[in-house]
């Protein structure tokens, strides 16, 4: 129990401190949970309101920027992996590849993303504004707004609200979306309350 109290306490005043400093970008009350890690952080950008559980692990590398809107919420033990390996090295064993741009990808989380415990998300993500991922999901491809996201790979989707809710809700944030868009989306996407 005094564990983690320490740990909360050097995550709070030291380890969060420090790390705001080396991100790409960092909005206001940036917290990431105790006992996570983030390499790489001048590839990360966080716009404000970001959270996270503990026990979080986020890595990318020059060639995948990570870019994550306002008002995100990340439960804990989730994960971020951006980057691949070039599994066509001849030289030596892959471990001993140098990381390349193959081709321009990047992570994108929008605003009000809701990431349930113990997710995976992976190069070329693009997760729209409003979207709850479910708990255990494996993320590598776009979700659309305000859905419902699980399996592995996450691509089950569902409607998060019905057209009178979705007026309301893209109103009270200011979304960029429009309802018009939404439901042309949802149709192409074959997505239904």
């Amino acid at each position: 129990m005094i564990e983690v109290f320490i740990y909360k306490l050097l995550n709070k005043f030291v380890n969060r401190p420090l790390l705001k400093f080396r991100l790409k970008a960092c909005g206001k009350n940036f917290r990431i949970g105790y006992s996570s890690e983030l390499k790489n952080p001048k590839n990360f950008t966080f716009e404000d309101n970001f959270f996270s559980g503990p026990y979080g692990y986020f890595v990318t590398n020059e060639f995948i920027p990570v870019k994550i809107g306002n008002h995100v919420m990340f439960g804990p033990f989730c994960k971020i992996f951006g980057g691949n390996h070039n599994i066509k090295y001849t030289k030596n064993h892959i471990y001993y590849a140098p990381e390349s741009k193959v081709e321009e990808k990047k992570i994108v989380i929008e605003d009000g993303v809701w990431v349930g415990a113990n997710t995976t998300i992976l190069t070329s993500t693009y997760i729209c504004e409003g979207v709850v991922v479910a708990s255990g999901a494996l993320v590598n491809h776009y979700i659309p707004p305000y859905c419902i996201a699980y399996g592995v790979p996450a691509k089950h989707f569902n409607r998060r609200f019905n057209d009178k809710e979705l007026i309301e809700v893209l109103q009270n944030t200011k979304s960029k979306y429009k309802l018009e868009q939404l439901l042309d989306i949802y149709k192409r996407h074959e997505i239904y309350l």
